[in-house]
């Protein structure tokens, strides 16, 4: 009997500090504790994958625990019942099967974590390539929400000044080794999006030029003047080359703002304003 009172005292501190942070979010709810800002805040590069990634980790800490206490249950169940050998297979096969469970589903879960970590580095690494049209009378907005019925989707990012309204699509991708063991070049030819390691991709392209569609089309609507929007899909650590023209185009990381600032004037400082307090609005959502 010590063993399994030894195991058993290993989960104390574990559900004294569960119940402990338990105990201190109903105490400040109890109090009404709430934040001195009132006034709610633009959404910063990668706000929706902050989010996730948030959720994902809450769900990852449950899985790991799930599979700790469930193991602990298979070993303390078996130890108590050492005389009744149906009982005992009967405990580790259901605790066993409990905590395996839980442990595919930590592992599934790290894996996407890591993945939205990715797509949230790039986006963040792409907001500061941004900030240099700050300068040249451009506003910069991140995580643009948008949605259509009961679709829901965000627009990484969107930049609004003289030349234009500009769509931008961050993809954060892993390099691997290629032919002559090249890793960095990507081409674009007008569809899909080649990459050295013989990968490519079809998706971005499309999903940048739909993401300007109905980013014009909102704004058209919001602001009463015929707005369009240049689709750009950004891949930050690349070194991208054109092979065909495209209404989409396709740019290493530090291209974009250098390719902006060189398009010709087209918007007046008025609508201008009319974009940038439209898309103000949409992205001041952030509470605390």
């Amino acid at each position: 009997m010590q063993q399994p009172l030894l195991l058993s005292a290993g989960c104390i501190p574990a559900l004294i500090l569960l119940a402990a942070v338990s105990l201190e979010r109903w105490r400040r709810k109890r109090r009404g504790e709430r934040q001195p800002l009132s006034e709610k805040l633009l959404r910063p590069p990668g706000y929706s994958l902050q989010r996730k990634l948030e959720d994902l980790n809450d769900n990852f800490n449950g899985w790991f625990a799930g599979a700790f206490l469930f193991s602990t249950l298979a070993i303390i169940f078996a130890s108590v019942v050492p005389a009744n050998l149906s009982a005992r297979i009967l405990y580790l096969t259901m605790f066993g099967s409990a905590a395996a469970i839980c442990t595919i589903l930590a592992w599934r879960t790290l894996w996407n974590i890591r993945s939205y970590r990715m797509g949230l580095l790039g986006e963040q690494a792409m907001a500061e390539e941004l900030q240099r049209l700050i300068p040249s009378g451009y506003k910069i907005f991140h995580d643009i929400p948008c949605e259509k019925g009961d679709r829901k989707w965000n627009i990484d990012h969107v930049a609004v000044g003289p030349a234009g309204v500009f769509a931008i699509e961050t993809k954060y991708r892993t390099k691997r080794p290629g032919k002559a063991g090249e890793d960095h070049k990507a081409e674009f030819d007008g569809i899909k999006i080649q990459f050295s390691s013989g990968n490519y991709d079809a998706n971005a392209p499309e999903q940048a030029r739909q993401n300007a569609r109905r980013l014009a089309a909102l704004l058209t609507k919001a602001t009463g003047e015929r707005v369009t929007a240049q689709p750009i899909v950004a891949l930050p650590g690349w070194y991208v080359t054109l092979k065909a023209n495209s209404d989409v185009k396709v740019l290493s990381g530090k291209q974009v703002a250098g390719f902006i600032s060189k398009e010709p004037a087209q918007l007046s400082d008025k609508l201008i304003q009319q974009i940038s307090y439209q898309l103000e609005q949409r992205c001041r959502d952030v509470e605390f």
